[in-house]
């Protein structure tokens, strides 16, 4: 058994002509590459995540909820216009949307939130979870709605061109 120990010990001592030291400090080496790739991984995460939620964030007065879209906000000749953007269901009266989906956590993006702009909604009617929630930011007005953590939020603000 004795000699078992000591040819083992031998072996570690000479992987491929190699002492130990000279083994330990070749993983000495290694190691800080071998944590920096997670480290670059997460940090990458973060970077894109952050400029996500800057982007996606629009600050604005908030939308009037109201109970129906009113008969000036959906007043035209075709139908309104639905989707679903995930679970959601967004119908808009009137222009285009454009949608997003947020992480919730910068450092490990694994669940998102869901934001739409829309550049001339009229109305816009949000079916999440099961509950319903009208919003009429104004004739003519963009509106960006953030559907988190089953919470409907509106502002006014937040259009685009295309």
């Amino acid at each position: 058994m004795a000699d078992w120990h000591g040819g083992v010990g031998r072996l570690l001592q000479r992987v491929r002509g190699r002492t130990l030291v000279e083994q330990l400090l070749g993983l000495a080496a290694v190691l800080p590459l071998l944590l920096a790739i997670p480290t670059w991984v997460v940090f990458q995460n973060w970077v894109q995540s952050t400029s996500l939620k800057h982007q996606w964030t629009i600050k604005g007065p908030p939308c009037a909820e109201v109970a129906a879209p009113s008969r000036l906000a959906t007043r035209r000749h075709r139908p309104p216009m639905t989707f679903w953007y995930g679970p959601v269901r967004f119908t808009r009266s009137f222009g285009a949307a454009d949608c997003g989906a947020v992480p919730e956590n910068p450092l490990w993006p694994s669940t998102n939130y869901r934001v739409c702009r829309f550049n001339n909604p009229g109305a816009v009617v949000i079916l999440a979870e099961g509950r319903k929630v009208v919003f009429e930011p104004g004739l003519g007005l963009p509106a960006t709605v953030t559907v988190r953590r089953g919470v409907v939020t509106c502002v006014v603000g937040g259009g685009f061109q295309y």
